[in-house]
């Protein structure tokens, strides 16, 4: 199975990501039809003593410890898209996920019953779409540990994203 997340564009990071959030926006929107932050499955991270801004979002890990904590077994792997998925019908809401998680990927919305974590939008994810700076991007095959991309997505493939925005 091709593991597939969204990651950060190689270059001049931090400086390319200007902490707009719209990548918040249009995926609470995507999921929620509101424009709520804390309905996002990505996360915009500020380092004040750094001032830069950053995405967090879910590696989609080969082996993920969210998985393995998980008392209910509610977190499972989606074959098709690579992405792990929460049956919020199984799910308890103990928040074992949350905590495992290293890369604090996952939450539990105020309100909410059981934890959110990103599920690629169903194979094209709203924030690579519309990120203004196109700091964005979806690839397949990234270590989460190192950073390092294995295989980068095509440009045809990035303009395909892109045009379909229209």
């Amino acid at each position: 199975m091709t593991l597939k997340r969204v990651v950060l564009q190689e270059g001049d990071f931090p400086s390319q990501c200007t902490g707009c959030r719209m990548c918040e926006l249009v995926c609470s929107f995507a999921h929620y039809k509101i424009f709520n932050p804390s309905l996002s499955r990505i996360r915009v991270v500020t380092r004040e003593s750094e001032l830069i801004d950053f995405p967090v979002t879910c590696n989609h890990c080969a082996e993920p410890v969210c998985r393995e904590v998980c008392p209910t077994q509610a977190i499972s792997g989606d074959n098709n898209l690579g992405t792990n998925k929460i049956d919020h019908e199984r799910c308890m809401g103990c928040g074992e996920c949350v905590s495992a998680c290293p890369f604090g990927a996952i939450s539990i919305p105020s309100g909410e019953s059981a934890p959110i974590s990103c599920d690629l939008c169903g194979g094209k994810p709203k924030c690579v779409t519309y990120c203004p700076r196109e700091v964005l991007k979806l690839t397949s095959d990234v270590d989460p540990a190192e950073g390092k991309q294995v295989n980068k997505e095509t440009p045809s493939q990035k303009d395909t994203h892109r045009k379909e925005k229209g």
